[in-house]
């Protein structure tokens, strides 16, 4: 894996770029091509559960859309900013940088986080229509389980490489890393998990394979961002594994993608299970969030 994120002598991102736009415009035709945006679920099970009184469903719902705009505005109105540690397109080192204001939308663990409250916001809409008597229909009813989809599979992905790389890593290189374990990055790669998980058990939305191109459709989308921002933007890779000029960029930007999709196919299999069976479902998904959660530092280990 150390060959694969060192440079070159001829750099990959052409390589990278192409396979990346290939992926893109093959995914990109799948949907369109396909039912996969075309509304599968009803009303009811869109805005309630079996479980639980819809006004609850709508206050929860709420509540989750709530926090997520909170934490938002609050990372960017932080006056001490956030310290990360990427490598600098020019001279391809690491180091230090404080990131304030809206650069602090930049990660993709707010991009994931964005998704988690759009789908919430939208979830909480349609939840609050049911209760006071009307239909969800149209375009949000086809919207609320792509948003789903996406939330779930990115806010995965995000866990997994901040618990099992991340923290790790940089801790291995003597990096300070409390600001992993700061509140709202906790909101962001722990919270926002258990929420889901909450969402996926007990309030019965539906997911299917097919599914699978709108979290990877998002994961391209902020690859893109990522590029131009160290490009025309920041100076900056907030994760070094996204630099395309790496020897192994090509292989490393599939094994993104094909993890996104990985992580997004064992959400639909916890969700067939939780519909066979809520308790076992509870279980699984109780088993998978203890698995990718990380609330201490390793130091206090």
């Amino acid at each position: 894996m150390r060959r694969l994120r060192a440079y070159g002598e001829r750099d990959r991102h052409i390589e990278t770029g192409a396979l990346v736009l290939v992926t893109f415009l093959g995914l990109l035709y799948y949907v369109l091509t396909s039912d996969a945006l075309s509304a599968s679920h009803t009303s009811q099970q869109i805005a309630s559960s079996v479980y639980v009184p819809e006004i609850l469903v709508a206050l929860f719902r709420s509540a989750a859309a709530l926090l997520s705009f909170y934490t938002l505005a609050a990372i960017c109105l932080d006056e001490e900013g956030g310290t990360s540690l990427p490598v600098f397109y020019e001279s391809r080192e690491r180091g230090e940088v404080n990131m304030l204001g809206v650069h602090r939308l930049v990660p993709f663990t707010v991009w994931s986080f964005i998704a988690f409250g759009v789908y919430f916001a939208l979830a909480a809409l349609s939840s609050w229509v049911h209760v006071l008597g009307g239909e969800v229909t149209g375009l949000l009813l086809a919207a609320i389980p792509v948003m789903f989809a996406v939330a779930c599979g990115t806010a995965l992905l995000v866990s997994v490489v901040v618990t099992h790389y991340l923290v790790p890593s940089n801790f291995s290189k003597g990096f300070d890393v409390s600001h992993y374990f700061a509140r709202e990055e906790l909101v962001m790669h722990n919270y926002n998990v258990i929420i889901l998980g909450v969402e996926l058990v007990l309030m019965g939305m539906d997911i299917s394979l097919g599914m699978v191109a709108f979290p990877v459709l998002f994961g391209i989308a902020y690859v893109g961002f990522a590029n131009a921002y160290a490009v025309f933007g920041g100076g900056i890779y907030l994760y070094d594994f996204l630099d395309p000029r790496l020897s192994g960029g090509p292989l490393i930007h599939v094994m993104l993608l094909l993890a996104i999709a990985g992580l997004f196919c064992i959400v639909v299999a916890v969700d067939a299970l939780a519909d066979w069976n809520v308790l076992a479902g509870a279980v699984a998904v109780g088993i998978a969030v203890y698995s990718i959660v990380r609330f201490r530092r390793p130091s206090e280990h």
